[in-house]
């Protein structure tokens, strides 16, 4: 297995100030943003569940917390595994892998479809009203039933 390094967080970049047609360049770093497919695997089918727009760094939180306010998973014991998939390629860098447990329900997946763009913001932009925002899990950590 080749080893995967992170992409940075951050990209470098040039910046030219002018003052008093007088310029002056310099180096700046950037936030780095690039998509992340999230991929489920369950027995022997597997799924792509997202997409989301991220700055590289903490995928698998990101993924495994994406499908958590989802309602895919609800306890920490349904995974048994999250890594960068597995496949050879340079596209691999931006796929995680979440495998369930085969005793794990199947999860009703349709109702995640999107379409609509889907970022890594905190999620109020783009909710059609507050009532949108409730807290989806109680302080023990489990789902919040409706």
């Amino acid at each position: 297995m080749r080893l995967r390094i992170a992409k940075p967080s951050t990209t470098g970049a040039r910046i030219y100030r002018v003052e008093l047609g007088e310029v002056d360049e310099r180096p700046d770093e950037l936030a780095t943003e690039e998509p992340l497919e999230i991929r489920l695997i369950q027995g022997d089918r597997r799924r792509t569940v997202a997409v989301t727009m991220r700055t590289p760094g903490a995928d698998l939180e990101l993924a495994i917390g994406f499908l958590f306010a989802e309602g895919v998973i609800h306890r920490p014991e349904e995974v048994l595994r999250v890594a960068p998939c597995a496949e050879p390629g340079e596209a691999c860098a931006n796929i995680v892998e979440v495998e369930l447990g085969e005793d794990v329900p199947a999860p009703e997946l349709a109702v995640l479809e999107r379409h609509f763009f889907a970022t890594s913001a905190c999620g109020v932009c783009g909710k059609a009203g507050l009532e949108a925002l409730e807290l989806r899990v109680t302080e023990r950590g489990g789902p919040v039933r409706s």
